[in-house]
């Protein structure tokens, strides 16, 4: 299997790192259609939304949950960072060919907000001449259509290629305070992709990517619950008032979320012979409107809401890599520049009045990095990379005329590797490697007395130091695919979102350690097996909270584990059917930093069949088969210290979708 985990083009058993791929055929096959369906599927990997159409991304138990602006998971699409947090949010589906995780800091190569690791999403190029169509239907009026073109013109040296997708459906929380059912949870969203390809001559490729989103989407989902029992309950003046059921909140304003974006990336790659320029020049730009009860309850004296929260984010950036070869010695260098600016509004009500807010936040900053990779024996490779980055981030609070608040950071991380083929297609590899996140300015004021009022605080930057030795290969040609990995990361000045303060700051030192194993098998000519297990073991070391030390990071599972069975082969003439179980068990998680609550360990299982005819196809997935209930998330409450907050898993859903391709 190729992949371009390091930037460049390579078999995935060269790349001296864990990285796990799901290619486009499974994303097609158990209808991942987000990132949050897509975490699922991986080992060691948890992905929620906290605000709808943002995610929330945890690899080996590191990753945020509120933060925006400097996250610890970067993603990237076709090699451009996605910084904002409205912009992660890909709908995935037919348009995409592979998706790549790749686990531990990669700090050298993706610099700042890969801390925990990198999701490298890479969509199909068109390099065939197709039409293809699909519509599905499911449960509480879920519907999906999507559509991709493809072709070429002047013997294929200019291609092109059209996709386009609509998914929408109801939710289904009952909001008791005035009976709604699935309003508030409700979604729609429609995107559009273009590609153009062109060979300009035999060294010389361009590419011009565009993509644009127009979502409706839930804001809050949470509801309040009793951190005891964990069951959700109503609130009244700060206090518990009642039982609520499980998928029913309590609202006074419903609101949801409006996201719009647009993208557009041009790509060029040019051979010089023996050195190849690769140089990428992407600019984006998201609106995000929100309306949402911030309390989570229909308290009517008490209560906090955002009517509405607007978010206005633009970024360009531009990368410029060298790659070349010589003997011995795979080589790339390169600079990376980025500049972008959040503008938010918000008009916060509660008890004590309406609060304005309006504030610009500037990020920039510039790197150079390089990697070697040296062939030492047959058997040997040895691999090294440094990169050297400058970050300022500058805050302003606008409707206030306060002095702009700044904060600027370097830093240099490095990595060290090696790479053992102790048989063809199998390898030892060990690697030592750093990473880092900047400093910033929390873009809320401190709560004062359960209301905003208070300054804007800063935080500084964290580091990270992570030692990984693993073993990957592919044994019995191919039938058996192993990973087994072990690894050690250190966190200094670990940036923080403290509840209920509502604000980022750096709580101190932070152990992760762990195991990860992954399996692939196919035991007959027609069925394989799948299985994967993580554990992770996470300690807080040092923090100003003294009741933290010596306990478990919150939010960080204690282990994943999951298994999936498919049958794929000929059940008629003309007719192929492939069928797929999986079993997903996600284990528990502390809510706080006391330990002293949390989500307890829960059960998925999903199935998808699929029967293939000459042109057409017909497709049957069921998420959640047995209806489990389960949080997706557990979190102590913003404004309320004795109670927590929660986000209900989804119910089983059912959906039967045909397609065709021409």
């Amino acid at each position: 299997m190729k992949v371009t985990a390091q930037k460049v083009e390579q078999a995935l058993q060269d790349v001296p790192a864990t990285v796990e791929v799901v290619s486009g055929e499974q994303i097609e096959l158990r209808q991942i259609d987000s990132l949050e369906q897509l975490g699922k599927q991986l080992n060691g990997v948890s992905i929620g939304s906290y605000t709808g159409s943002q995610p929330r991304i945890f690899i080996r138990g590191i990753g945020d949950l509120t933060d925006l602006k400097n996250k610890r998971v970067a993603v990237y699409v076709d090699g451009v960072p996605q910084l904002d947090a409205a912009m992660q949010d890909v709908l995935l589906g037919g348009g995409v060919g592979r998706v790549e995780v790749l686990k531990g800091p990669q700090g050298t190569l993706y610099g700042r907000n890969a801390l925990a690791g990198v999701i490298n999403i890479v969509t199909k190029r068109p390099d065939d001449h197709a039409i293809s169509v699909s519509a599905g239907w499911g449960q509480r009026h879920a519907k999906r259509l999507t559509f991709n073109a493809q072709s070429g013109v002047f013997d294929d040296r200019l291609r092109f290629g059209l996709d386009a997708g609509v998914m929408e459906g109801d939710g289904v929380l009952k909001n008791v305070a005035n009976g709604s059912q699935g309003k508030l949870d409700a979604y729609e969203r429609r995107n559009m992709g273009f590609k153009l390809e062109a060979d300009a001559s035999v060294d010389t490729q361009l590419r011009l990517t565009a993509r644009h989103f127009n979502d409706r989407t839930p804001a809050y989902t949470q509801t309040v619950i009793d951190p005891q029992s964990l069951r959700p309950i109503k609130v009244r003046s700060f206090a518990q008032a009642g039982d609520l059921n499980f998928y029913e909140v309590e609202r006074n304003l419903e609101g949801g979320t409006r996201t719009r974006g647009r993208a557009l990336t041009f790509q060029i790659s040019h051979d010089f012979g023996g050195v190849k320029l690769n140089a990428t020049t992407a600019w984006q730009r998201s609106k995000q409107e929100m309306r949402t009860d911030a309390d989570y309850s229909a308290d009517p004296v008490f209560f906090y809401n955002f009517d509405p929260y607007t978010n206005d984010h633009r970024q360009l950036s531009q990368e410029v890599q060298l790659v070349g070869k010589h003997d011995k010695l795979d080589w790339q260098a390169g600079l990376y520049a980025y500049r972008d600016q959040t503008l938010n509004t918000n008009r916060f009500g509660n008890s004590l009045g309406t609060q304005y807010q309006d504030t610009r936040y500037q990020t920039s900053g510039w790197a150079g990095f390089g990697q070697l990779d040296y062939r030492l024996a047959p058997q040997w490779t040895l691999v090294a990379g440094v990169r050297y980055q400058k970050d300022r981030q500058r805050f302003t609070d606008v409707y206030k005329n306060k002095p702009e608040i700044s904060q600027q950071d370097t830093s240099t991380t490095y990595k060290l590797a090696a790479n053992y083929e102790w048989r063809p297609d199998n390898v030892v590899f060990l690697n030592v490697a750093t990473g880092y996140t900047p400093g910033g300015v929390n873009t809320s004021p401190q709560m004062v007395n359960s209301s905003p009022t208070g300054p804007y605080l800063t935080y500084g930057h964290e580091t990270s130091r992570s030692v990984e030795l693993g073993m990957k290969g592919v044994l019995q040609d191919p039938a058996l695919s192993y990973a087994v990995s072990l690894y050690q990361t250190r966190i200094h000045d670990q940036q923080l979102m403290v509840l209920p303060d509502t604000q980022i700051k750096n709580v101190g030192r932070t152990r992760y350690h762990g195991l990860e194993l992954e399996l692939g098998y196919q035991f007959a000519r027609n069925w394989s097996l799948s299985a994967g297990y993580a554990l992770n073991r996470s300690k807080v070391q040092e923090s100003y909270e003294s009741a933290a030390i010596g306990k478990s990071v919150p939010l960080a599972p204690l282990y994943t584990a999951k298994l999936g069975l498919q049958y794929q082969g000929q059940v008629a003439k003309g007719t192929r059917l492939t069928a797929r179980l999986d079993w997903n068990r996600t284990g528990r998680f502390y809510a706080n930093s006391a330990n002293s609550y949390g989500q307890r360990s829960y059960d998925l299982v999903d199935m998808s069949a699929r029967l293939d005819f000459k042109q057409w196809w017909l497709k049957l997935n069921v998420n959640n088969l047995f209806n489990k209930r389960y949080y997706q998330m557990v979190a102590p409450h913003p404004f309320i210290a004795s109670m927590g907050q929660a986000i209900y898993g989804q119910p089983r859903s059912v959906m039967l979708t045909a397609g065709a391709s021409f």
